[in-house]
């Protein structure tokens, strides 16, 4: 029996030991989650407004300014990047296999539309022209004959069955004529070095090569074949690009979407040259919402004839709009942190505010009070979040996040100064 019992509290100790970890752990994991909830109380407590006394306004030149609805006619900033007309690209290769005999160009070069890139060598040219003189024969000889015997039957002397015999090889010889023609000229051969082939019996005046044109104008911007090199018809050969005109792919906020249309006119900010004026219209405006970026692609097409302007490079643009009557501040008004921007807005509340800085502070309390704090009253200025829309020169629209409404008196100069007080008192915040 005492065995039973010296087993039982053996056995009884681990299973003691884990309740006892499991509360610990349970208590621990507690303590943490009133941690976090603590500090979220703590950062939903930093301080988002200043008191100031009228001599601080004065002193920090503080203006205000009741918000109200103004007639803008600006524009809306938008960034993008520089893209290729896609009528002004090409890529060049050839219809039939062969092999490369020579090249004419380099990359880097500019080519004029028609221009011959390289010549194709394939003994396929040859069968080609074969063939169509052997048509062309047919067809004249078959004509002749078909002529002849209509004569003869207007005549009442020919027969009726050789002239349709004849009609129908003359039908055929004309289609088969006319189908080699094509294919010579897809070869871009021309059929008239052929008319006097029989006043020369000598020779025939037959092409041993294919030439590749170019059709556009444009700079060569890459070439990736070499002479010897033998291509296919899938092959691109060669890559050309004209950028006299260009593409502006813009990204448009949502809040701004509203005052965009097609032939709006745009201009560009390009930081590589800070003199040159880029302008254009707009052109189109995707279907598609980008929900990750909140924005819509709004393409727009710029003159670029002196091509200063180079594909896949970043731009600022400015969308003008016509006149539009917003909700709207002047520009000196806003401040920001990083891409969070703000206004600071004056309320009908009061604040008493502590003369003394915290050093006095300390010096008066171990004084044990023996003078009580000068005290006056401060104006209390509110921090509210905004978005911001279209723009000019001195105003630009708001979309408070927060309570706003028009008659709301705004500062307008020396916000600078608030936001360096509210700093110092986040810091204070923080610690205490």
């Amino acid at each position: 029996m005492i065995l039973k019992l010296k087993y039982l509290k053996l056995l009884l100790i681990p299973i003691v030991l884990l309740i006892t970890g499991c509360n610990n752990e349970n208590t621990k994991e507690k303590d943490q989650s009133e941690k976090k909830e603590k500090e979220r109380n703590h950062e939903d407590e930093r301080p988002h407004e200043v008191a100031l006394t009228e001599e601080q306004m004065k002193v920090m030149g503080i203006e205000i300014e009741k918000l109200n609805y103004q007639n803008i006619s600006g524009y809306i900033r938008a960034n993008g990047e520089v893209t290729i007309n896609p009528d002004q690209e090409s890529k060049v290769g050839s219809i039939i296999a062969g092999r490369v005999g020579k090249i004419y160009v380099k990359e880097g070069s500019y080519v004029r539309g028609g221009q011959t890139l390289a010549i194709i060598e394939n003994p396929e040219l040859i069968n080609v022209q074969v063939e169509f003189i052997h048509s062309k024969n047919e067809y004249e000889y078959s004509k002749l004959e078909y002529e002849r015997q209509l004569k003869l039957n207007r005549d009442n002397i020919g027969s009726k069955k050789i002239l349709a015999e004849l009609e129908s090889n003359y039908k055929k010889a004309l289609a088969n004529y006319k189908t080699h023609g094509e294919k010579l000229a897809s070869y871009k051969i021309s059929k008239s070095r052929f008319d006097n082939i029989y006043e020369d019996t000598s020779e025939a005046n037959l092409q041993r090569y294919y030439a590749i044109t170019s059709p556009i104008s444009g700079n060569v911007v890459k070439r990736n074949v070499t002479v010897g090199q033998y291509v296919e018809p899938s092959t691109d050969m060669f890559h050309i690009v004209n950028t006299s005109t260009v593409f502006v792919d813009l990204n448009v906020f949502e809040q701004d979407l509203p005052y965009i249309s097609v032939g709006q006119k745009i201009s560009l900010d390009v930081s590589v040259n800070l003199y040159e004026v880029y302008e254009g219209k707009v052109t189109y405006i995707d279907k598609i919402f980008d929900d990750e970026k909140r924005t819509v692609k709004v393409r727009a097409s710029i003159n670029n004839k002196r091509e200063k302007l180079l594909p896949f490079m970043f731009v600022s643009a400015k969308i003008y709009i016509n006149q539009e009557s917003v909700l709207a501040v002047p520009i000196s008004a806003i401040e920001a942190e990083g891409e969070i921007k703000y206004i600071f807005v004056k309320t009908n509340e009061a604040k008493e505010i502590d003369e003394h800085g915290e050093e006095e502070h300390k010096k008066e309390e171990e004084k044990n009070n023996e003078n009580e704090h000068k005290k006056e009253i401060g104006i209390v200025f509110k921090k509210i979040l905004i978005n911001t829309g279209i723009s000019d020169d001195k105003y630009i629209q708001v979309f408070p996040i927060e309570g706003l409404s028009r008659g709301g008196e705004i500062v307008t100069k020396g916000t600078f100064y608030l936001k360096s007080e509210l700093q110092k008192s986040e810091l204070e915040h923080h610690d205490h």
